[in-house]
């Protein structure tokens, strides 16, 4: 027959092939599908056509003329199949044959062959959603028809028997969601049972590893390779398993039942064993053959292999799975709580630490003392870490003395932690102990010397770690970030955080390494970047959430957002209620200091300051870690309007002026402010303290200075050589800064005032109130709010504060015109 006669008689769906057999055309179709995919069904249809037209219908060529439906070509033999492929090569012949996929029969493959190239081969694919639903006629909405699909596979049968089941609750008693599924579920136990056994097995094989293979089946089951294909091609004419030979989830359940917990424990016992044996176990094959109850030396081994190389998230499942598998609990304990901390589960981890802490030997308590201070550091805690660590003591710890000493300095005891130096110098020059110490040394380098050497020993420590190091207290990097964060140093912060972006692992630190990005960028002034960062972390542990609400509270203010900053502040009560101080987190507790003044909190906060200062105190005031306390303390006193409060902390800075930059730019601001609040500003002395603070990175913190300094000067003309000095450093501070004034025509922008907003401008410079004003000029205070708006747009001030700067400068203050 000429080939280009081959395409007049195929058909490649079952729409198009009873179609051409309505039409009277001869038509040659292998239809391929799966038991229960609708073969016989689209079969029988053919059949009656072609009764219908007269025409006899066989199953084998024995009859001339005669059309030749077959079903089910998979269990006929190759004699049979072979007649039919040549009687399919007649111009004339209508040939339909309908077979389960058979990739190991050389008839069917030959069959299947043959009739594609005089006519057609397709496969009966799985329903989809949509089919389902025009099945079911509008009884079940999409969403059961996908949950139909998913559980059934797509197969037509099992549909079938779910719509029937679906229709039958109609009078409500029942969903028919429930009703559907369990029409599946029956359907698939009628049809497991069918099956033959070695069919069972293969199926078995299936649910615990996807894709078997006929020699890994014949391996298992202790059968010959043609009997292992031949099982597998029936396992995937069955429909029980997907397009990849995965079993159906649904048909896991079934197929236990149907086969017996034991066969099915055997058979997976078996399986490992085959697949260890290869080499070729995968890890999610046997963290699933661990939860499913095998208990085998060589799967546990395997799986404490996995886990001691992955990363944590991955390595809380895998060391899990062996324990399930029979791993030695006095071996895996530890490990899992490592993982478990740097997870984020702190609840798993201390439950697994606590028996070791009672009874373990003594390398295990060294351990469990590092995990249990791991966690009580996430936790806000590190007064627990230090007691860990001198319940342990110094004589112990080995490679381990120099997180001793982070937690003793942590909580200002000098002395102990210097005990745990001694004991740190002793341990053998591992990279792991090296990494420790030069962390350690770096720590107490801040306390004696220069903060640059301290971050230089604290960032050699950090290029050791590795990106899946275990659970310690806290980070190189966090703390090299911190360090340079205290001493003003945003570039070095950056910096810091730059390294351990490049370095970082899935674990429960990347939130805090981001926020304290984000507090980096809002002491650059970025503050609309600061407020993302905080948006983007989901802080889940008790130290990363003061570091979020303290940073939230840090925008709101620098912001001038009153409301903000009162919503701010109501989310970090609760925080502030619970926490503890120590050196690495007195950033959090100074703005949260500062937020409390503000709105008259102090009295929430007073404990922690205290304890700040005595913290302080107690570690000598380094300038590394006190300076910047010392400028909140000089803040503080400001937002208080108590001189006498200010003297204290700018004296600390003036001692620490002159060894160190940052601390001399604060100690002559805070002498500026001091003037400011006594009523004498110095328009020169503002100005260049300003400038420092601007260079030091502290951009806000010098528009404040110079703006405050500006509305209590008595004449017009410093007022507004101040405030032009607040609008240049001000905007420099990067995004979300107010732009910087352009000279003159900021006063006249103000001068342009409505009569009623120069009214409202009076009011506000004479500290009245919005209530006050209203009653004064017989208005809402919510009138009084929108004026207080506008004027704030009109002339581009970025605060309030500069904006009754500017009010001032133009002359709108008790001194100007009534």
């Amino acid at each position: 027959m000429p080939v280009s006669s081959a395409g007049l008689r195929s058909a490649s769906s079952p729409q198009a092939l009873l179609a051409r057999l309505q039409a009277g055309e001869p038509t040659v179709a292998f239809v391929t599908g799966v038991s229960g995919s609708g073969k016989t069904e689209l079969l029988e249809s053919c059949r009656s056509v072609l009764n219908r037209a007269g025409t006899t219908v066989s199953s084998t060529p024995d009859k001339s003329k005669a059309a030749i439906i077959l079903d089910d070509a998979h269990s006929h033999d190759p004699e049979t199949l072979s007649r039919i492929a040549r009687y399919a090569e007649s111009p004339q012949a209508t040939v339909i044959v309908a077979s389960e996929p058979r990739f190991h029969d050389p008839a069917v493959k030959d069959l299947r062959r043959s009739i594609g190239a005089f006519g057609s081969a397709f496969t009966l694919t799985p329903l989809s959603r949509a089919e389902i639903v025009a099945r079911a006629g509008g009884i079940i909405s999409p969403v059961v028809a996908e949950s139909i699909r998913v559980e059934s596979g797509g197969i037509r049968a099992a549909v079938n028997a779910a719509l029937v089941a679906a229709r039958s609750a109609a009078d409500g008693s029942r969903e028919p969601e429930a009703l559907a599924h369990e029409a599946i579920s029956q359907w698939q136990q009628r049809r497991l049972m069918e099956l033959d056994p070695t069919t069972l097995d293969v199926l078995t094989i299936a649910g615990l590893h996807p894709t078997p293979d006929p020699n890994t089946i014949a391996e298992t089951l202790g059968i010959d390779d043609e009997s292992a294909c031949s099982a597998l091609d029936r396992a995937r004419g069955s429909g029980f398993l997907g397009a990849t030979d995965v079993l159906l989830t649904s048909a896991a359940t079934t197929l236990r039942v149907v086969r017996g917990d034991h066969v099915v424990a055997s058979i997976h016992r078996a399986l490992v064993d085959v697949l260890l044996a290869h080499g070729v176990l995968r890890e999610d094959t046997a963290i699933t053959a661990a939860h499913s109850g095998i208990t085998t030396p060589a799967l546990a081994q395997m799986l404490s292999d996995a886990a001691a190389l992955a990363p944590a998230p991955r390595a809380v499942t895998l060391w899990t799975a062996a324990l399930a598998a029979g791993a030695d609990p006095g071996v895996a304990h530890l490990p899992l709580a490592d993982a478990a901390v740097q997870a984020g589960d702190l609840d798993a981890a201390t439950a697994l630490v606590d028996t070791v802490l009672a009874d373990g030997s003594p390398a295990a308590r060294r351990d469990a003392v590092r995990i249990a201070a791991s966690v009580a550091a996430r936790r806000g805690s590190y007064s627990r870490c230090a007691a860990l660590y001198r319940w342990l003591g110094p004589e112990h710890a080995g490679g381990d003395a120099p997180l001793g000493v982070l937690a003793l300095i942590a909580t200002g005891d000098r002395a102990g932690a210097e005990e745990f130096t001694a004991a740190a110098a002793g341990a053998p020059p591992t990279t792991e102990n090296s990494r420790a110490l030069l962390l350690s040394t770096g720590l107490v380098t801040s306390l004696t010397t220069s903060r640059a050497a301290a971050i230089g020993s604290v960032l050699r420590s950090a290029s050791l770690s590795r990106p899946h190091d275990r659970a310690e207290p806290e980070s190189a990097t966090a703390i090299a970030a911190l360090l340079a964060l205290h001493g003003g140093d945003l570039v070095g912060a950056r910096s810091a955080h730059t390294r351990s972006a490049l370095a970082r692992s899935a674990t429960s630190t990347v939130t805090r390494e981001k926020l304290l990005f984000g507090w980096t960028l809002m002491l650059g002034g970025d503050l609309d970047a600061a407020a993302e960062a905080v948006r983007s972390c989901e802080p889940k542990q008790f130290r990363d959430l003061v570091v979020a609400r303290a940073l939230a509270v840090a925008i709101a203010r620098r912001r001038g957002d009153a409301g903000g900053l009162l919503n701010a502040w109501r989310d970090a009560a609760p925080v502030v209620a619970e926490m503890e101080v120590d050196l690495f987190n007195l950033l959090p507790v100074g703005e949260l200091w500062l937020t409390a003044v503000r709105l008259g909190e102090t009295a929430r906060l007073t404990h922690l300051v205290d304890d700040a200062d005595r913290l302080l105190g107690e570690l000598g005031s380094p300038p590394a870690w006190a300076t910047s306390w010392s400028w909140y303390g000089v803040q503080a006193a400001i937002l208080s309007d108590d001189p006498a409060a200010l003297v204290p902390y700018a004296r600390m800075l003036g001692q620490a002026a002159g060894d160190d930059a940052f601390a001399a730019a604060l100690a002559d601001a805070g002498r500026a402010w001091l003037r400011v609040m006594q009523g004498n500003p110095d328009v020169a002395e503002v100005e260049s303290a300003a400038r420092k603070l601007e260079t030091a990175g502290l951009s806000w913190d010098a528009a404040r200075l110079a703006g405050e300094a500006a509305l209590r000067v008595e004449d017009t003309q410093s007022a507004t050589t101040l405030l032009q000095v607040a609008r240049l450093v001000s905007g420099s501070s990067g995004p979300g800064a107010p732009a910087p004034a352009s000279g003159p025509t900021d006063q006249t922008t103000v001068s342009q005032l409505s009569e009623r907003e120069a009214e409202v401008a009076r009011h506000l410079l004479l500290g009245h109130t919005y209530r006050e004003i209203g009653a004064a000029l017989y208005i809402s205070a919510k009138t009084v709010e929108h004026h207080v708006a506008r004027i704030r747009r009109r002339i581009g001030a970025g605060s309030r504060s500069e904006m009754l700067s500017m009010l001032r400068a133009a002359g709108y203050g008790p001194a100007g015109p009534e």
